[in-house]
Order: C-alpha cells, then structure tokens, then sequence
C-alpha cells in the first residue's frame, strides 16, 4: 500500500509546497498594498465572493483529474510492469503482461512479452533437456523404490536430529494400523520426528552402543532391541548407522519387522509343550503304579517280574528324558526365529557394571566361569531389566554392593545375583516382576520377553538374599528364510528426501529459520457459515505439509465433522456438505486433538487464515485444544508483494502464479491450492528481501489485509 501511495504523496507534497510559495508571495503583495487598494480588493473578494470560490474548485477539480489520468496512465502501469514482470522470471514463465495506459507503456509491454516468450521456450527446452537427462535415473531409483517396498522389514532413515527423511510403505503400515489415533504415532512423514514413534531412550541407547562400536573399530556395529509401540505390537528394531568419509554419523537407518505374532506362536507352543510334557508325567506316574501292582500279583514268576521292572522303567524314564530334549529343541527352534540378538557376554557383563556405577553408586562384583559365550536377548530391555533388579535391590536391602555370579548348564546362563546380609521379603522382590520399567512393558514381561526365567533363592520360607535369572546361550539356527517373489519396478511409491540429511534442529529459533527450510501445515476448513462466534460449526478440515520445501502430497489430513445442527442452503452450495452426509462422523472434540498432533512443530499456513484460526478459538474451551504454532497467511503475503493488484482472492492470486485449483471449496483441495501458491510466492519473497519467518510475518503485519478481524 505504501508504495502504491507514493505518487500521491509527492502530489500532495508539491501542492503543500506551491501553496505555501503562492502564499508567501502573496502576503508580501498584501503588504505592499495602500489602504484603497486593500479596500478595493475586500468589496471585490465580498462582491464575486461565489465566483471566485467557483474558479478556485474548478481548477482544483481540472488539476486532480489531469494528474489521476496521469496516474492511471503512466505511473501504475509501470508499477505493474516491474511486479508482474518479476513474476514471470520467478514464479510463472507463463504469465503475460496486459495493461491499459499510454502507446509508450503498450509498446513496453509488448517487448516484455516478447522476451517472455523467448524465455519460456529456453525454459521448456533447458526442462526437456533435463528430463531427458534424468530418464534413465529414473529408472533406477523407481527400481530402489520398488525394492525398498518389497522389502521384508520396514524402513525409516532419519538424520541424527531424529527427523525422517525415508520410509517404506511397510514402515508405514507397521506404525498406523489403527485410524483416528489421538496421539502423533499415527502420523508418519517426511521430516516428522522419529521419537514420536519409538521411546528416545531406546534409539539414544543404540546410538551410544553403535559409537562404542564404531571407537572400537568393530565390523558389525548394529544394534537390535524390541519395543511394544502404540497400536499394542511389538516390533524388532535394528538400528544402522549412516557414515559420510570421516566416517562421522550423519544419521541412522531402522528397519522394524512386527514380532508380535511370531512371539505369541512362541508362547502357544511352549504353552502346549508344557501341558503334553504334563500329562506324559502323569501318564508315566500311573504306567509305574500299574507296573509295580501287576508285579505284586505276580510274585510267583519273580525273575520275569524283575526283568519287566527294570526294562519298563528304563523305557518310561527313557521316554520322558526324549521327550524333554524333543520339548527344548522345539522351544530353540521356534526361539532362533524371535528377534533376539547374539549377545557377547563380557560385553554385556560390563555394560551393566559401569552403569550402575556410573548412575547409581552400585559396586557389582563378577565372577565368570566362561567368558567367551554369547546369550540370546534384546540387547536394550535385557541391559535395562538388569539394571532395574539390582537398584530395586539395592533400595530394598540398603546394600551398594552385590555379586553377580555366572555359569552354564545345558545351554543355559545361570546369573545369581547374591549380597551378603540384609536378607530381604520374598514378597517385595515378587512385587518387582509387575512393576513397569520406563517406557518398557513390566519387568516380568521384559525376561519373558528376553525367554529368561527369574527365581528367588530362598533363605527360609519368608527371606532371601539370592535371586537368579536363567538366560538361553546362543545356539545354532535350523530355521530357513522363506522365499518373497520377485521385485517388479514401477512408479516410485516411496517417500524421502534426502536432503534433510543437512538439516539440525537442535535449539533453533523458528523466526529466523529460511522459510525454504520450515516445515509447514498448510490447511483449510469449511463451516456451516461465517460467524465463528455466531454458532458456526466446522464440518470439514483438510491438511497437506511442505517439507524443504517440497509439498508431501502422501501426508495429508482430510476429516467430516458432524456439526450437530443444520446447515444453510447458502453454505451448502458453496462447499456441497449436507447435514446427511455428516451426520455420525466424529464431532470436533475428537477430531481437533487429532489435528493438534497432526500439526506438531510446524508453521501453520492458509488464505485468509484469519477465519480458520478463529473457528478454531472458539473451541478452545469445549476441546481444551490450544493451537499456538506460528501463522502465515497467504492473502497477506500476495498483498505485501503486489500491492498494485487489488484482488488477492485465491482464485485471482492462482491465475497470476499459473496454479491450477482442482477441487476449489473442498478443504483439501483448497489446502493443497494455498500450499502450491506458496510455493510460487517462495521465490518472489526471496527477491525482496525476505528470508525468515520473522522477515514474512513483518511484513504481512504491514498490509491493510492484516487489519482485518473475525
């Protein structure tokens, strides 16, 4: 608006200026004058008084309309030459000068658009040319695509920030199997966070793990634990680290396979086992007192009867001992499929000694019989449940030292955990197996996990000082990988971006990031009218993020709200939603909260977002939702850049940029329309000067637009 005033500020300014001049001049001729003369000009100035006040407006009135035609003619055509003509280089190479004014500015434009045309061809040849260049990578990176989807294990590569920059469409399937989650889990995209899906304590502990390795100059540096996530599964993650040529972490890969079955079969069979091997006990037991009561009535043939006992019974214990061993190779099988790493014991052993040290003042005393062997665990959950029995222990008996006592037997590792003195109650060592460790399931449930036993070494029927968990030793794996069919490369189906690989978030203040590296939540909302306060309900709201600056169209939000009351005729034709077609769908109280994490740590975005913003104030109290994100707003932003145009509706500000609206007055599609807009006003802002979100909302803040209230 200013510079759109400023012709009529120096008019105003060289009137001012003049009149004064007129004035002074005048003053001082008023001065010179005699007394008849000054009475003359009074009787004069009384008797033409009208007349004069007539020639005084009518020059006035000749000398406003001689300047607006100047005006109109040549001062604002040459202000939309410069701001329309920078659209065309920046934003839409397919834009064309039309403007009214003199034959000097007609022929102006027409040169412009002369060169636009050249410049649009050397555009659409440089793109051919390029596109031809990149046909065959193509190719290649959909056949990548292809076989990342078809990929047994999920996939998620993420910077050391922890943002994603990949995933694969099982990845995707594992984290969002249940619809309509309040929590962020359900939302998996491209620079979201991956603590959102999997407890950070678990990745940092991998992390720490990896750089061990990696000091160490170990060959196999991956690391492996198993965490239940939101949706009730377990999965097995495999964290991978990403190197550049120092050799320095750039980021890490996780691939997650769902064990959640694979574990229940595991339970079922031992479960089955258990109760075969019980009833053959019992079924032994009676085939012995049978034995020994058939030889009782027998005593006459007392050789035959000594020969059948001592042959019948070698056979039933035979039989038992056979069917045990058939039950633990069973067990070991079905156990070689769980994701449970390969553990080296001395590694583990001392992990667990310097932590508890380190973190708990606890002095572990080692005695190891064996210290080459590996143990079957995850290596996180078994590491963390160790150290929760020993500083739950320590709290019980009030003791800073223990000795942790390991041997093998029968491919088992046996820990006793023993302390001299202070006894303590079998019944509050019992009470830690249903107690939760962190983000973990309850300590029971983690060595059950793990396939480890616990057992309390008893004192006396009431007091210990012993307890021991029993853990499967590595043993060797019969089970084969089942054969996926073949890979058919098609159109790429994956989502990365590989250039958040740069991008750290660490302590950043979001007003002086670059809008190109802002993550956005671009969204729009229909209602059933246009009073916020006056009753209107929301009853559509649809979402899509930019993400460096790329819009992810696989990363939407799209929800009907039932809006419990009527809608008008009025609104109704606008957006097309009747009552009927709503009617059931979630109410606003459960879709914001889903919409509130849907946005998480991001800049919220829309046209005229003052009205959408506002819809959602209202229902601050009923939801107890509170949107504090920063806000722009395209409206304000076309106004602050072309201030000569006087539309910047969506529909006019589309036209200028080139963007096509598909689905105008649907609240995706009106989403998706703005997030395009912005895309082309990027560069435009860039031009003048302005980088960073503080930079945009400064001078959105400056258009009359943003006066504007709801």
């Amino acid at each position: 608006m200013n510079k759109t005033n400023r012709f009529w500020e120096f008019v105003l300014f060289t009137l001012l200026a003049t009149l004064v001049i007129i004035g002074s001049i005048l003053f001082f001729l008023w001065q010179a004058l005699s007394e008849e003369q000054l009475v003359s000009l009074s009787t004069m100035g009384t008797d033409y008084f009208l007349y004069i006040i007539s020639i005084v407006f009518i020059c006035a009135a000749v000398v406003f309309t001689g300047l607006s035609i100047i005006f109109h003619t040549y001062i604002k055509p040459l202000k939309k030459i410069s701001a329309e003509a920078s659209m065309i280089y920046t934003s839409n190479p397919s834009h064309r000068l039309s403007l009214t004014g003199n034959m000097d500015i007609k022929n102006l434009s027409s040169v412009i658009n002369d060169f636009a045309d050249i410049f649009e061809d050397l555009d659409k040849n440089i793109t051919e040319q390029i596109l031809v260049a990149r046909k065959e990578t193509e190719k290649e990176r959909n056949l990548m695509a292809a076989i990342m989807a078809e990929l047994p294990q999920g996939v998620i590569i993420c910077n050391t920030s922890g943002r994603i920059l990949l995933f694969n469409s099982l990845a995707k399937r594992i984290f969002t199997q249940e619809t309509h989650s309040k929590r962020a889990e359900y939302f998996i995209g491209l620079g979201r966070s991956i603590f959102h899906l999997i407890d950070k304590d678990l990745i940092v502990h991998a992390i720490k793990e990896i750089e061990e390795r990696l000091q160490n100059d170990k060959i196999s540096v991956a690391s492996y634990f198993i965490t239940p996530i939101y949706t009730g599964r377990l999965v097995s993650v495999e964290t991978i680290p990403v190197l550049d040529q120092e050799k320095q972490m750039t980021g890490f890969i996780l691939t997650f396979q769902d064990v959640s079955d694979d574990i229940d079969r595991y339970e079922n069979i031992e479960q089955t086992l258990f109760s075969f091997n019980k009833n053959l006990d019992d079924t032994i037991a009676h085939s012995k007192i049978f034995v020994e009561d058939l030889i009782e009535q027998t005593r006459n043939e007392r050789e035959m009867a000594s020969l059948y006992k001592n042959t019948l019974s070698k056979e039933l214990t035979c039989l038992e001992d056979k069917s045990i061993q058939l039950s633990k190779f069973i067990l070991d099988t079905t156990l070689n499929k769980q994701p449970l790493s390969k553990l080296p014991l001395n590694y583990f052993l001392s992990s667990i000694q310097k932590r508890v040290k380190e973190e708990n003042g606890i002095q572990i005393n080692l005695l190891n019989d064996n210290n080459n062997r590996r143990i079957l665990a995850d290596t996180y959950s078994f590491t963390v449940a160790f150290i929760f029995l020993i500083v739950n222990l320590s709290e019980l008996t009030s003791k800073t030292t223990f000795t942790l006592e390991i041997t093998s037997s029968n491919g088992e590792i046996l820990f006793d955990i023993k302390w001299a003195e202070n006894p303590t109650s079998q019944i509050q060592i019992e009470n830690m197996l249903t107690k939760k460790i962190r983000a973990l399931p309850s300590f029971g449930y983690v060595l059950k996990q793990n396939r480890a036993d616990f057992k309390i070494i008893a004192d006396d029927n009431q007091t210990c000082s012993q307890v021991r968990i029993t853990s499967k030793a590595e043993s060797k794996s019969l089970v084969t990988k089942k054969k996926r069919p073949a890979v058919i490369a098609a159109s790429r189906p994956e989502f990365y971006d590989f250039d958040l690989f740069g991008i750290k978030d660490e302590n950043l203040d979001l007003m002086d990031v670059n809008l190109k590296k802002i993550t956005y939540t671009v969204f729009d909302t229909e209602t059933t009218g246009l009073n916020p306060v006056g009753g209107d309900e929301i009853i559509s709201i649809g979402a899509v993020r930019i993400v460096n600056s790329r819009i992810v169209y696989q990363d939407i939000f799209e929800e009907l709200v039932d809006p419990k009351r009527d809608i008008p005729m009025e609104s109704y034709k606008i957006h097309g939603l009747s009552y009927e077609m709503l009617k059931g769908k979630p109410d606003i109280e459960n879709i914001l909260p889903i919409f509130k994490n849907y946005t998480y740590d991001t800049v919220l975005m829309g046209h005229n977002i003052a009205f959408d913003m506002k819809m959602l104030k209202v229902k601050e109290k009923t939801t107890d939702v509170k949107f504090s994100n920063p806000v722009l707003d395209t409206l304000l932003l076309s106004a602050c850049l072309h201030p000569v145009h006087e539309q910047h509706d969506m529909e006019n500000i589309a036209k200028r940029l080139g963007v096509n609206i598909i689905g105008r007055h649907t609240a995706l599609g009106d989403a998706i329309a703005t997030a395009e807009i912005y895309l082309k006003l990027l560069p435009i802002l860039n031009s003048n000067g302005i980088f960073t979100l503080k930079d945009a909302i400064a001078a959105s803040q400056k258009t009359y637009y943003a006066r504007l209230k709801y």
